[in-house]
């Protein structure tokens, strides 16, 4: 696919580069700052993505102040090339900003469950084609990513763990006792000799015979002599070259063995993540299909069926949030829609329009448990709000203005959507803000 700024050029969106290379890679540049933003801070992501893909956004939305600033540092006087604001221009940086972070983390997650359900709703010109290929990109690394495969721990094929020839080591200076070495052999050669400091002292175990009166006899001591000193230093060597090669083996050993047991705990470390991710993807299956059979709340401890249809439909993608994993398949949300139209009056056929849906929820959000209300996420409450954000404002304030929600909004005024479609909406979106607040 080709990046999303070089199709809003070939698409005529964005104007007066006229082939000049210059400008559109300062363009590219102010894209890349606003990648580096987003992922300084991926909650930017929520609204970047929606201001992105609507055509209609307006320029004070916060998302298209941050482009135009990131881009006016790059082309200082971009704006004398425009009569009026480029507000495509911005788009384009925004939405190639969104695709260079949606291979990090959970990004791309986060950015295709806040918008799927949305970008139908808006209406697109030329660039159409060019969005539904960004939001299927998005899918489908959001989808891979949930996914975890079947580890194959009986058949892993693991390097060889062998103990290596042992390195040679630096071997420290033999000891030797010099001084008593020298009186060991100044005895051996007399009775009496001067030492180092000048004085005559008496031999240790000392040679019997002086040299002059019987070279024969002393020679034949001084060697007896002679040979035990050396035979005792030698061995008294040997002992420490023993001692020091035994160290040098046991710390090499030492280190061989712990760097095989390291690699084997790494080894069973991975294959145990991996069984225990998949172990954890089966568990969200059978509390899936447990949950979508039994349509009971645990968090208010009552069937769904005692519920209007209208509050049942949004309290349940909330209850299902807490069986499962996330990101979850896609299967999941669908799984959950099938959930909601086997309720009373909760039909696919059957459509509600946005601004009655919103009236029925504030008059019988009484129905849930205050407590569980307040633990519903903060929303913005500005403009450019998402169908999740306008439903978690309802539920959490009674006083509410609809029309000005509705307005603020990116939905248009005269949507109507079923139960189970706008269930499966909630899912997604507050999903994505489970998913920020895990990261």
């Amino acid at each position: 696919m080709d990046t999303i700024l070089n199709s809003f050029l070939s698409l005529g969106l964005i104007e007066n580069i006229d082939g000049n290379d210059e400008r559109f890679s300062k363009i590219e540049q102010a894209a890349t700052k606003l990648a580096e933003c987003y992922r300084e801070d991926n909650a930017l992501l929520i609204p970047a993505v929606l201001a992105g893909l609507d055509p209609l956004v307006a320029l004070d939305e916060p998302a298209i102040s941050k482009a135009k600033e990131l881009l006016q540092n790059e082309w200082k006087a971009f704006l004398t090339a425009y009569t009026e604001e480029p507000i495509n221009l911005y788009r384009g940086i925004i939405l190639e900003a969104c695709s260079l972070v949606s291979e990090d983390d959970n990004n791309a997650a986060i950015m295709w469950l806040t918008a799927c359900d949305v970008f139908p709703l808006l209406r697109c010109g030329k660039e159409e084609s060019t969005l539904r290929q960004f939001m299927h990109s998005l899918g489908r690394i959001a989808e891979e990513n949930s996914l975890v495969s079947e580890p194959e721990l009986a058949f892993n094929r693991e390097k060889v763990i062998k103990l290596g020839d042992l390195p040679d080591s630096e071997r420290p200076d033999i000891e030797v006792n010099e001084e008593d070495l020298y009186e060991l052999i100044a005895g051996a050669a007399g009775q009496q000799y001067t030492n180092r400091g000048g004085q005559n002292v008496a031999g240790q175990n000392a040679n019997r015979y002086w040299a002059h009166q019987n070279p024969q006899a002393w020679a034949g001591d001084f060697a007896d002599r002679m040979s035990n000193i050396l035979t005792s230093e030698i061995k008294k060597v040997g002992e420490q070259l023993s001692a020091v090669d035994n160290l040098a083996a046991l710390n090499s050993l030492n280190s061989s063995v712990e760097k095989a047991l390291n690699e084997q705990r790494l080894v069973l470390q991975r294959q145990q993540k991996e069984f225990l991710n998949y172990q954890r993807q089966e568990q969200t299956r059978l509390n899936v299909l447990w949950w979508a059979e039994a349509l009971y709340s645990t968090s208010q401890k009552d069937s769904y069926r005692v519920y209007k249809p209208e509050i049942a439909a949004v309290l349940m993608p909330y209850d299902l949030l807490e069986e499962i994993l996330i990101p979850s398949p896609a299967s999941v949300a669908f799984t959950l829609s099938e959930a909601v139209s086997k309720l009373p009056e909760c039909a696919y056929e059957q459509d509600y329009s946005f601004h009655e849906l919103l009236t029925n929820i504030r008059n019988e959000r009484s129905q849930l448990h205050p407590d569980w209300v307040q633990k519903l996420s903060e929303r913005p409450s500005n403009q450019h709000l998402n169908i999740g954000d306008i439903i978690a404002i309802v539920l959490t304030d009674e006083h509410c203005e609809l029309d000005t929600l509705i307005e603020n909004s990116i939905i248009p005024e005269d949507w109507k959507c079923n139960l189970p479609a706008l269930s499966r909406t909630l899912f997604r979106q507050e999903q994505a803000y489970q998913l920020l607040r895990g990261a």
